[in-house]
């Protein structure tokens, strides 16, 4: 089973992740020392700061750049973006190049403040849309009800990160929700390189049945199997 970080912020440049290309190169280092074989890059996407277009062509030379600095035996790196959601996403110019690459998975940032009724509204009509398949970003930061009226919705599921699912005391509604398949992926979210990737390495010891059901559904999806 191939160990895929579904969240990272690699690319050189491209966010506030990693700074150059050194940092990068690093952090690829420090992936495959933990046994990821797949790093899916999914940098910012900020539609009030960016057009699509233009933050493809970006997302394009950042990753130029890292592919000509990866060490050796680096972990393959999937594009993808990291989309914070907003009223109207829905209509939003050329969304579908924000999926990660090869799929039709969108990884959806909800903003912390209120979500309206309006943003909720958006977040359904793209989860009735065949031309995507939601994974919100780090469920675990965001208040747990909340998250189930959105898991209520079609094809909406969660991508948990590695360092609140290490966590033991106040986090069970997360092993829950991997016992009822929604959670099908995990995510070092690395920025800098401070704390590696411990926390992944930490959870895949002290989960091992919860995370290799994850692994599975992530590479599941990441061959279109749902």
């Amino acid at each position: 089973m191939m160990e895929i970080d579904f969240h990272a912020h690699i690319l050189p440049g491209c966010d506030h992740g990693s700074d150059e290309w050194e940092t990068s190169r690093r952090q690829l280092r420090l992936a495959r020392a933990a046994g990821v074989r797949i790093v899916c890059a999914t940098s910012h996407f900020y539609g009030h700061q960016i057009s699509v277009e233009s933050f493809v062509e970006k997302r394009q030379r950042c990753y130029q750049e890292l592919m000509s600095h990866a060490p050796q035996n680096s972990p393959q790196v999937l594009l993808g973006a990291e989309v914070l959601a907003f009223e109207g996403i829905e209509r939003l110019p050329d969304l579908k190049e924000l999926r990660l690459q090869g799929t039709k998975v969108l990884l959806l940032e909800m903003p912390f403040h209120h979500w309206s009724e309006g943003l909720l509204d958006s977040v359904e009509a793209l989860s009735e849309d065949d031309d995507f398949h939601i994974v919100l970003a780090h469920v675990d930061r965001y208040d747990r009800k909340d998250v189930e009226n959105l898991f209520h919705m079609d094809r909406v599921f969660g991508q948990v990160n590695a360092d609140h699912l290490k966590r033991i005391f106040g986090m069970g509604h997360l092993h829950r929700w991997i016992r009822e398949d929604l959670i099908v992926a995990v995510g070092s979210d690395i920025h800098g390189t401070e704390t590696g990737y411990e926390d992944w390495i930490t959870c895949r010891a002290r989960y091992a049945d919860d995370w290799e059901a994850i692994m599975k559904r992530t590479n599941d999806w990441l061959k279109g199997l749902v």
